[in-house]
């Protein structure tokens, strides 16, 4: 098939390629988003995506913008109001709400099929995008002229820029020759939809147990989206326990907090590494989001951090078309490397950090823990530039 140009080719449909495709076409750039699946498509409605984002208000403000935060919330959404973290071992404790700083909430939970469903809603009503479902990439030539992109649909393309946003075992990465280093956990985070006897009160419950955290999201419709990290070991035999085994084991693993639990629907898990690029960017390629970066997701700030990278690509891309450089140069690549690689690398360390912290089971670093996170909850200081934080301001 004949080749069809664009500005910019981006792989990937997530929420951080959609997020990068809609800012980039809004200003006019020609634009190409490919996916392998095709999430325009309907989904029943009495499922739950077990794929969920806990949104700061940096990241919502994005969506907002954009035009696509009113279709998510009429989707389903559940605002976050409050936060409190316990650990297994002491009385350490930490509570906070965001009222106490001012603000009407931290963020919001969303799953993730939500917020696509709303970004490529409004791509297919973009007339400078174009949009192709169903398709991977094979393979990409790059010379002095541009990408030429060929496609699972024997579709070929060409691009003066392309965009990674393929996620961890990204293939852009790859084909392009660009560096990945990191390492295994050897844990694994198990993650379902449960309903539970008590309200949530749209608070995000986390507990630090000896061999991971579990974290209780509240979602919509009453509901909690877990995030349960195990050894690998533990959680392969969770996934084989009954349904009221496991919610059994998830009552008692989160101290009977929200009472008992209901299972609405499968559980699965995936395995937990820590993943990064030194190079963000490589001749006419450019990564964002997983592709680039993965951490531990006892934070959830995974998504955030791929939307800022979305965010700031665009902006340097948009800032070079206007003043009428070439969006591929490595100025323009480097102006966003710079602008992200130290946040990414400074999250990364401090998610690590508090794995390892958390993980520990010595006695002494147990009680300096707790001592730790007694102070934080006295200090309301400390909990509202907490609070701001995890919203992203």
């Amino acid at each position: 098939m004949t080749n069809k140009t664009y500005q910019v080719a981006i792989v990937g449909g997530g929420v951080v390629g959609a997020t990068a495709a809609c800012l980039l076409a809004e200003k006019g750039l020609s634009v190409v988003l490919i996916d392998a699946g095709n999430p325009m498509d309907d989904w029943p409605g009495d499922t739950y995506d077990l794929r969920v984002s806990a949104l700061t208000m940096a990241s919502i403000n994005v969506f907002k913008s954009l035009g696509v935060w009113s279709d998510v919330v009429e989707s389903g959404q559940q605002a976050m109001q409050k936060m409190f973290v316990w650990d297994h071992f002491g009385s350490g404790e930490i509570g906070i709400d965001s009222a106490d700083a001012g603000e009407a909430q931290m963020g919001s939970v969303v799953e993730n099929r939500v917020t696509v469903s709303a970004i490529w809603k409004k791509l297919s009503n973009l007339e400078s995008c174009e949009l192709f479902t169903s398709t991977q990439l094979e393979s990409f030539d790059i010379d002095d002229n541009g990408v030429d992109i060929k496609l699972s649909n024997s579709t070929r393309i060409h691009a003066e820029l392309l965009i990674g946003a393929d996620g961890l075992n990204s293939k852009i990465r790859q084909l392009s020759g660009i560096e990945n280093y990191g390492w295994d956990y050897d844990q694994k985070a198990l993650v379902a939809t449960v309903k539970p006897e008590q309200s949530h009160e749209n608070t995000a419950w986390q507990r630090f147990l000896p061999e991971g955290p579990l974290a209780l999201l509240p979602l919509r419709d009453g509901l909690i989206s877990i995030v349960w990290t195990s050894k690998s070991t533990t959680t392969e035999a969770y996934l084989k326990l009954s349904d009221a085994e496991f919610c059994d084991a998830l009552a008692e693993a989160s101290e009977y907090r929200l009472g008992h639990f209901e299972s609405m629907g499968a559980r699965g898990a995936f395995a937990l590494k820590m993943q990064f690029s030194p190079e963000y960017s490589r001749q006419r390629v450019v990564l964002i989001g997983d592709a680039i970066h993965t951490i531990h997701p006892l934070a959830g700030q995974g998504a955030n951090l791929g939307l800022t990278d979305a965010v700031t690509l665009a902006a340097v891309i948009v800032q070079a078309h206007k003043k009428g450089r070439d969006i591929f140069s490595r100025q323009v690549l480097r102006r966003y490397e710079r602008q992200r690689k130290g946040d990414n690398l400074l999250m990364m360390g401090v998610m690590d950090g508090f794995k390892r912290l958390f993980g520990a089971d010595e006695i002494l670093v147990q009680l300096a823990r707790n001592s730790g996170m007694g102070v934080v909850n006295s200090s309301t200081l400390l909990k509202n530039k907490i609070c701001r934080h995890a919203m992203g301001l």
